[in-house]
């Protein structure tokens, strides 16, 4: 298990691809898959980072 910006991301092999289950604590996880280990971690870094800065208030 990973930890970024207070999310956790859970990586998990799936035949072919690898998944990441990414989610902050009693939040619904999201379901994110990639061909490989690192690009699945890349991707959940970029999804968690636009989620935070789609939830930032505009000043």
């Amino acid at each position: 298990m990973l930890e970024h910006r207070g999310y956790q991301i859970r990586l998990s092999p799936t035949g072919l691809e690898w998944m990441a289950v990414v989610a902050r604590p009693k939040q619904r996880p999201a379901l994110i898959m990639a061909l490989d280990r690192d690009a699945a971690i890349a991707k959940a870094y970029e999804w968690i980072d636009r989620q935070l800065a789609s939830n930032k208030p505009s000043a």
